[in-house]
Parts: C-alpha cells; sequence; structure tokens
C-alpha cells in the first residue's frame, strides 16, 4: 500500500453525499463510545476491528478494510502510536481526526520488552504508551476534538453534541476527582499489564506493572519477580489492577501474598459500548478497594 496519509486527499472516494446518515470510523471502543453518546443516532459508527478477537490496538487491517475506513464521512483515530497501520494506509488528511494531538506533549514513552501471550502472540508495550483515555484530562481533550468535528460534519446537530458534551466532560470531571482521591489514599498499587500508564499521571499514582494475562497461570520466576515487589510494600493488604477477571488459582495465590484483585477493564466492558460507564464503575472499585485495604 502507498503511504498516502501525507499525500492529500486523492487517495479515497469522497464521502457520498446522498448518504442517509455519515459513516464515522472509530478506531477503538472508548473513542466509539464518545461519538455514539455525542451523536447518537445521527452518525453511522464504523469498528470494523470488532469483528476481530483481541485488542483494537493489534488490529491488522486488510486491503478491504482500509479502504471502507477511507471512505467514511469522519475517521477518529487516538494517536500516541495506538494505530501503526494508519502509517502505509491510504487516508484522506482532511478527514482524519487524531483526537490525543492537541495534547501529545503528556504522551508517556517508555521502554518495553517485546514478550507473547494471549490470542496476539508476540508484542510489546514500549515506546509510547497509548491508553490516553485512561487519562480523564486526555479524555476530556479527545472529546472536546470528536465533538468539534462532529459539530461540522452535523451543524444541524450542533446544540445536541453540545448538550451530550458538557454532561460527558462532568462525569469525567468526576472521575478525575474520584481518582486524585484515591491516590491519596492508596498511591502504590500493581497491575497485571503495563497499560495503566495514564491513570498513574492522572492520579499521582506509582504502579508496578506485571505481563500477565487473567486466563494464564505465571510462571515461578513471574511469582517471584512480583513477590520481591511485594516485599517492598509495607501495605498489610496490597492492591492489584487487571484487565479482566483473573482465575481462580491465581486469585487464591495473590491471597496467599496478601493481594487483593481489582478488575479494570482499560477500556471498558467488551460488548458495552458505554465506556464512561464501565469507567466509573471501574473508578469505584478503586475507591472501594483502597479504603478497605486500610481498615
Amino acid at each position: 500500500m502507498c503511504m498516502l496519509v501525507a499525500c492529500g486527499g486523492n487517495a479515497a472516494p469522497a464521502p457520498t453525499a446522498n448518504r442517509a446518515k455519515p459513516l464515522v470510523f472509530a478506531a477503538n471502543p472508548p473513542i466509539a463510545s464518545f461519538v455514539d453518546a455525542l451523536a447518537g443516532d445521527a452518525v453511522t459508527v464504523i469498528t470494523p476491528w470488532s469483528a476481530h478477537a483481541g485488542d483494537p490496538a493489534q488490529w491488522l487491517p486488510t486491503s478491504a478494510e482500509i479502504r471502507s475506513v477511507a471512505a467514511c464521512d469522519l475517521i477518529v483515530l487516538n494517536g500516541a502510536g495506538y494505530e501503526p497501520w494508519t502509517e502505509q494506509a491510504a487516508l484522506p488528511r482532511a478527514r482524519v481526526l487524531v483526537s490525543s494531538e492537541s495534547k501529545r506533549d503528556r504522551y508517556i514513552t517508555e521502554s518495553g520488552s517485546v514478550h507473547s501471550h494471549g490470542p496476539q502472540g508476540e508484542h510489546s508495550h514500549g515506546a509510547t504508551a497509548s491508553t490516553t483515555w485512561l487519562s480523564m484530562e486526555m479524555a476530556q481533550t479527545q472529546l472536546d476534538a470528536i465533538a468539534q468535528r462532529l459539530t461540522q460534519l452535523l451543524p444541524t446537530q450542533r446544540e445536541s453534541i453540545e448538550s451530550n458534551r458538557v454532561a460527558l466532560q462532568a462525569r469525567l470531571h468526576a472521575l478525575s476527582t474520584s481518582v486524585r482521591a484515591t491516590s491519596a489514599r492508596r498511591p502504590h498499587w500493581f497491575a497485571s499489564h503495563p497499560v495503566y500508564q495514564y491513570l498513574a499521571q492522572e492520579g499521582g499514582l506509582v504502579i508496578d506493572s506485571m505481563h500477565w494475562e487473567p486466563g494464564e497461570m505465571p510462571s515461578d520466576s513471574e511469582w517471584e519477580t512480583l513477590r520481591g515487589l511485594r516485599a517492598r510494600d509495607s501495605s498489610p493488604v496490597a492492591l492489584m489492577l487487571w484487565e479482566g477477571e483473573p482465575g481462580i488459582a491465581i486469585r487464591e495465590k495473590l491471597a496467599a501474598i496478601s493481594t487483593n484483585v481489582v478488575v479494570f477493564p482499560p477500556q471498558g466492558v467488551a460488548g458495552e459500548r458505554d465506556f464512561v460507564s464501565s469507567l466509573e464503575r471501574s473508578v469505584a472499585a478503586m475507591q472501594d478497594a483502597a479504603a478497605s485495604s486500610v481498615r
């Protein structure tokens, strides 16, 4: 595929003027949720990655899927290295929105080892951390950028989009306050995977991350690494964020080293399009766990 992202708008057909609704591509569940919440039934949200198993960040679209994305009226990307496939995809620049672009100075870069697990096989969590939406400040920036472009696409829906934006911003602001309050009570956490960097940035948390999967028993050496980290945590009960519900045997081994599980799906609950509600439940779970651990 030619590298046409930077070559202007000749790479894809123009949006069809007689469509019943504009087509909007959303790069991941949080972005799809934002578009849904802002525009509702006024647009059709396109998420071809949802037909594939695994993390949308690891999605490798086919040529046909790229053409379907390029034909959308608005193409909403996350940025921060989330969509490496766009580097060689023929996307029309004028219709592409990188929703986190205005906050690129807040991007988190770090080294990361390549490892293999889960349905995606070998991959790395190094370079730029891409789960920007876990910082409520970054999420609000992304929401604002999406709302602005949707208003341009749907000028007759301006008041509705703005009302929805304000309501969502209020919920995100409340979540930011909650995360900071939780951090004040419990600043140190463990995590099953290095995906919570922006949550840590938001609340001033310190998070020690493993490379564990909910359905896979970690190796003896991985348990030994966690025990070493746990030994440096003086809390009677440690808290560990998990992307999904770990197996019973994993929970039992964690309990043996006084470590409680808090399930926090980074992109929301699978199959649920209301990401902010999922985020509210996850942050509430963090709050409850932090409060219980100091009683």
